[in-house]
């Protein structure tokens, strides 16, 4: 490898400005920030009750104010940071903002003895993570051609969900190994390596809004004046909001997203107890059923994306949740006395572990629902009216959306799922849930689009 190929030259330009180095980048950023939010949950306990020497009563309460504070921070911020992330032509710096208070965050967190210090700590954590999600999904949308969307979404779940299972794993082992330093070390070599991959990441020049991003076009089907000649009136402010709302696709996918967070959040706070008090499970086959909840995402996730870039998201998604809907319902079965047949002999603990594990498999499907209408919304519209999002384009603001209804869904999920739990039962509050897939099966096929195969070439109907 040369080391410059000219004078001037920047030292591995080609492959810093890659889409792939730029991507995978982008992905370490994500799984970052995922594991350095779920990384504190093992230890949380030790810092309140030990460093801080609070009550032991109070950890379950501080430790739902501390997430609720992370989930209320990114509502409130994901919309300005989507704002002014549009109004600028390089990310780059938003995204070096975002790792310096991620790293700011961790010192604080790690260093916490007072109250103060931690929800400090936390409130940081939150703002760089909004950072993180908004922007970093903006860099890849700038990055990837339509037709790779769903796989390259695909393998940032998969990415993701590593983060999100590694960070308790990693904090829990450490901690019982080496004690408190020695787990937090582990969030610092995390941080290290994305420090390198963001530093050496080179942004490719932006197209211009309203140039197809898509590969094979059909010179039959082009326009015959370009677009460009028309003037339109930008969309700022909440006229950008508002505009985007009125394409049912983008509302489809953010309201997919919605219920998908609710969907997968509601097993925080009922998978432990519900087996506890059924099957006498304890800890260990509580993590276990965790695993084979996010499991199946490795080997499913880039076949989904597959499907959705081939064939679009309608089909996928509403199967996801058309199949979900029975699974959901089985799942409150077993421990319910008004299905004996259930809970026969072992009937009731071999359905309940195929139902978690066949969630974590058909789950897959609703993968990227909200982003990639997202994106591909702001594409089309780009398309027939270059120029109305601004300069750079409306990513960034469009994907703050998804961002936010995610977020919604993870913070309303475990509240919701405990609520109907402790007040109706686990079976209605399954039933609840599955009426909530079925009607979202149901949007999906109404508003989201297919692709068709037209001479060898995809385009959406």
């Amino acid at each position: 490898m040369q080391f410059t190929t000219a004078r001037g030259s920047v030292w591995g330009h080609e492959w810093r400005s890659s889409p792939f180095f730029i991507v995978s980048a982008m992905a370490m950023a994500l799984f970052t920030d995922v594991f350095l939010y779920t990384f504190v949950v093992p230890i949380l306990p030790y810092i309140l009750e030990r460093r801080l020497g609070l009550p032991v009563s109070l950890t379950q309460r501080l430790s739902f104010a501390l997430l609720a504070e992370s989930a209320i921070v990114s509502l409130i911020c994901s919309p300005f940071i989507g704002h002014y992330a549009d109004q600028m032509s390089s990310k780059k710096i938003l995204l070096l903002a975002s790792l310096a208070a991620a790293l700011f965050s961790t010192i604080l967190l790690a260093m916490a003895t007072s109250m103060f210090t931690l929800f400090f700590g936390r409130l940081i954590q939150a703002i760089a993570s909004s950072f993180i999600w908004t922007v970093g999904y903006a860099t890849i949308a700038d990055n990837v051609n339509q037709e790779h969307l769903g796989k390259t979404y695909g393998m940032i779940s998969l990415v993701v969900s590593a983060g999100t299972s590694g960070g308790p794993m990693a904090a829990g082992i450490l901690f019982e190994i080496g004690g408190y330093w020695l787990a937090w070390s582990s969030a610092f070599v995390i941080l290290v390596v994305d420090i390198v991959l963001r530093a050496l990441m080179i942004e490719r020049p932006k197209t211009q809004p309203g140039t197809p991003r898509t590969e094979g076009q059909d010179p039959e089907n082009d326009p015959l004046l370009p677009s460009s000649d028309i003037i339109v009136e930008e969309k700022k402010g909440w006229h950008f909001y508002a505009y985007m709302f009125q394409h049912r696709q983008f509302v489809c996918g953010a309201m997919s997203y919605f219920v998908f967070a609710i969907l997968i959040s509601s097993f925080d706070t009922t998978i432990p107890l519900h087996v506890r008090d059924v099957f006498g499970w304890g800890s260990m086959m509580s993590g276990m059923l965790f695993v084979g909840l996010q499991g199946p995402g490795i080997i499913m996730s880039p076949l989904c994306g597959w499907l959705k870039d081939r064939y679009g998201t309608r089909y996928p998604i509403a199967a996801g949740f058309a199949i979900l809907t029975p699974i959901m319902w089985v799942l409150g079965m077993p421990g319910d006395d008004r299905f004996p047949w259930v809970n026969r002999d072992n009937n009731g603990q071999i359905i309940y572990v195929a139902c978690v594990i066949a969630v974590g498999t058909f789950s897959c499907l609703l993968n990227g629902a909200g982003t990639i209408e997202a994106t591909v919304t702001v594409d089309e519209i780009e398309a027939r009216h270059p120029g109305i999002f601004g300069p750079n384009g409306g990513y960034s603001r469009a994907l703050s959306v998804s961002s936010m209804s995610w977020t919604s869904g993870a913070f309303i999920g475990p509240i919701l799922s405990g609520y109907l739990t402790e007040r109706v039962g686990y079976y209605e509050m399954n039933c609840v849930i599955a009426v909530l897939c079925a009607l979202s099966s149901v949007n999906a096929f109404w508003n989201l689009k297919s692709k068709a195969r037209a001479t060898g070439d995809q385009s959406a109907k």
